[in-house]
């Protein structure tokens, strides 16, 4: 009987491993495709296990809202059961591209900190804070203006070393009680080394546009799915349509 049971377990083994291959090559070819929701799409390719939200410029709209009418999510997604699937943010989400330009000039008893938006109309002043700090600074020294200056007083201290944070005071995708989409700081750099004989300093951010801070984070969401007609995602049901699905 003994020897019996050893033969059958492996056989089960095996057949529950074929059963969840099966599941998920199942879920995969549901999920391949368009699925549309107003004015927002999400596309996924199941050959590559990728995804990307795009949302389309609205049609016979007067005054256009500053808003991404691009790509707004893409990522990586990964089946979890025969209707569900989980994403991930693709490598480049806070990948923030700057030039960091250091100088002597202006007053020698005060640090100056220029931050170089890119030409955006979402970026009204007063949209973003500025967080400035060096790793001996008691405190960072804070601003919602592009320029900062910071005298060398009692608080500053001459390390080598800098950091920059970046909040967004007024983000697009954040409702009271719900999961907030959309970043409110960006780390633009941490620990960057700079000569302390300078005191100006110019960071342009160069990717930093509206499109990116608008980017959703999406880690770890769920996207759940009936069949191949519809997902359903935030709240919302995406129905499926006939689109390019060439990313």
């Amino acid at each position: 009987m003994t020897k019996i049971f050893l033969l059958i377990f492996p056989c089960l083994f095996v057949v529950k491993l074929v059963a969840s291959d099966t599941t998920r090559l199942k879920t995969l070819d549901n999920i391949n495709g368009s699925f549309k929701c107003g004015i927002e799409t999400i596309s996924f390719n199941s050959k590559k296990g990728t995804f990307y939200l795009k949302r389309s410029l609205p049609k016979l709209q007067d005054a256009i809202i500053p808003l991404c009418y691009d790509t707004i999510a893409k990522g990586s997604f990964r089946v979890i059961s025969n209707d569900v699937i989980t994403l991930a943010n693709d490598k480049s989400f806070r990948n923030i591209k700057f030039d960091f330009k250091q100088e002597t000039k202006l007053s020698a008893d005060t640090a100056y900190y220029k931050i170089v938006l890119p030409k955006d109309d979402a970026f009204f002043p007063g949209r973003f804070r500025y967080f400035i700090s060096t790793r001996c600074q008691k405190g960072p020294g804070q601003s919602d203006s592009t320029f900062i200056a910071i005298p060398k007083s009692a608080n500053y201290c001459q390390s080598r070393f800098l950091n920059l944070l970046v909040q967004d005071l007024h983000p697009q995708w954040c409702i009271e009680e719900e999961k907030c989409y959309q970043r409110a700081f960006f780390r633009i750099f941490n620990s960057l080394e700079y000569d302390i004989h300078n005191n100006y300093f110019t960071i342009t951010l160069l990717n930093f546009d509206e499109c990116f801070v608008e980017r959703m984070d999406v880690d770890n969401d769920l996207i759940y799915f009936n069949g191949k007609n519809s997902v359903l995602w935030r709240g919302k049901e995406y129905k499926r349509i006939k689109e390019d699905n060439s990313r």
